[in-house]
């Protein structure tokens, strides 16, 4: 989908959302977009066809003294959250001055020539607190996330998600909060203060609301029949643990002698790597080798870079250096293995828990028996045990370890001829004793990115889509899980999940199993 055509999407979203809004209170859409000058064009629009106000603080209108709201409710709300705190602690006030106008401060003051992010974060503050949101059903607050330092940042999200929602108000109905700034899941992904509405990568992304995860773990938990809880790297960030996509660019940069000062995005320094390996082309496979960059950036995993690691590095020290920050952290997780944990010890032979991440979160912290398989010896009988599971003759849960365990390097899949020679005979077993062609299986896929392509070859396979009933759990739908679930949807027509936009659910792993272990049947 092109951006221009996300945007007309998104336009239409708010539209239909401001109709269904009720009077009385006010209903914050919160929204982030990738190029704000791009998108201003359609948030005028919507204004002008709702007779609306959009209030664009990079404008020299907000840089001056406004028209102030007489509702001290919400003036309250905005002095309210621009607030920071720490050795560096500042806040902004509002203040009247002369003719109704009323003006943003901060206190301590900003020196002789604020910077753009404090002129921002002034100039959010006027919006927030301007009159003309009074006379307006609808009105539209725009600025750009990175130009102001991190505290504030979160001080003026929290203000559109926190603060400004449900205050009561006679004539404002819908408040669209829009920020240019990319997804940052610890801020933009938590339950009821997330973004409803994204341009990411020229695509238009829907977060569901927060009585979808209620609904969802409902659903999970009365499964009568044994599922699978597939983990990926999702369900590791919280616990401190670096995510794929972090240990990749890591080990691009020490490579290339890339320094952690020398600010570059993912999709820069997976940019350069593919410039560098170009020119050794014996270290690419025949298919990477005839590659268009994009889709090489695109589907670029740490297995890639690890093999070219290996011919620098023979030790591979991104692995050494990720077991060493694991074994610093695992002792003080996030609280999702702690609820699974807690889920296990009442789960009653219900379920499996499979995972392509190397960490120990779940053996760790877990209080009841599991059966581990992580090496190809260990996996030469997991087919078997799982069926014995499955069938009630097993009482330890069975943990599949797709892609190793780090405290056994040797059993940790972390390159690309290992992943390019798909899944040993022992894994792939496994994974068809965990389908069921006439009952179809629940999978529940939680911080997965279905990206790892020895899994992907099975996955794809028509056994498999008419064997299983997936579903994911993501803070939100990137393109490669979008992929996938569209080409899975042909085996879905028939059930009563249809579509793909049914089986997502689009929070955070701590959220997911948070609201798990309370809709989960009996004391955990």
């Amino acid at each position: 989908m092109s951006a221009t055509i996300s945007l007309f999407a998104l336009a239409e979203a708010v539209a239909r959302r401001h109709e269904q809004n009720p009077s009385g209170k006010v209903t914050v859409i919160p929204v982030l977009v990738e190029d704000l000058s791009v998108a201003l064009p359609v948030l005028r629009a919507i204004c002008e066809v709702t007779q609306g106000r959009l209030l664009d603080t990079g404008e020299a209108q907000l840089e001056a003294p406004v028209p102030g709201t007489g509702d001290p409710v919400r003036r309250q709300a905005v002095a309210s959250a621009l607030t920071t705190t720490g050795l560096d602690a500042r806040r902004v006030d509002l203040v009247e001055v002369e003719n109704g106008l009323m003006d943003a401060v901060f206190d301590p003051p900003a020196g002789s020539l604020p910077s753009p992010g404090e002129r921002t974060v002034l100039a959010i503050a006027r919006a927030a607190a301007h009159r003309d949101l009074d006379e307006h059903e609808l009105a539209i607050i725009a600025y750009r996330d990175t130009l102001m330092d991190f505290p504030f940042r979160r001080a003026v999200w929290n203000l559109g998600v926190k603060q400004l929602p449900d205050l009561p108000h006679g004539t404002l109905r819908t408040l669209v909060f829009v920020a240019e700034s990319p997804i940052n899941i610890d801020m933009h992904c938590q339950p009821r203060l997330g973004f409803r509405l994204a341009i990411d990568s020229g695509r238009l992304l829907r977060r569901h609301g927060p009585d979808d995860l209620q609904m969802a773990a409902g659903s999970i938990a009365s499964l009568a029949d044994g599922f699978v809880l597939f983990l990926g790297a999702g369900f590791a960030a919280s616990s401190r643990l670096p995510m794929g996509d972090a240990l990749r660019d890591r080990a691009i940069r020490r490579l290339l002698a890339i320094s952690d000062s020398d600010a570059q995005t993912s999709e820069q320094l997976a940019v350069r790597f593919h410039n560098w390996i170009s020119d050794r082309p014996n270290w690419l496979s025949q298919a990477e080798r005839n590659m268009p960059q994009v889709e090489y950036v695109a589907q670029l995993t740490l297995e890639q870079v690890i093999r070219a690691e290996q011919h620098v590095y023979p030790e591979l020290p991104t692995l050494a250096e990720f077991r060493a920050h694991h074994d610093d952290v695992i002792g003080t997780p996030g609280s999702a293995p702690r609820d699974l944990g807690a889920i296990l010890e009442q789960c009653d032979g219900r379920i499996i828990v499979a995972e392509v991440n190397f960490d120990r979160l779940v053996e760790t912290h877990a209080s009841v028996p599991l059966k581990v398989f992580a090496s190809d010896e260990e996996f030469a009988g997991a087919a078997d045990y799982v069926t014995r599971y499955l069938s009630g003759e097993e009482k330890d849960v069975p943990l599949l370890k797709f892609h190793g365990s780090i405290d056994r390097p040797e059993t940790c899949i972390v390159s690309a001829e290992q992943t390019e020679r798909g899944v040993p005979v022992g894994k792939l077993n496994a994974l068809r004793a965990l389908i069921d062609q006439d009952r179809p299986r629940v999978w529940i896929y939680v911080g997965v990115s279905m990206r790892d392509q020895d899994l992907l070859r099975v996955f794809n396979a028509p056994d498999f889509g008419n064997g299983v009933d997936e579903r994911w759990v993501i803070p939100y739908l990137p393109d490669t899980v979008e992929a996938y679930g569209l080409n899975q949807e042909p085996f879905w027509r028939n059930r009563p999940l249809n579509t793909f936009e049914d089986r997502l659910t689009t929070e955070t792993a701590d959220a997911f199993f948070a609201a798990l272990r309370h809709a989960w049947p009996g004391p955990v």
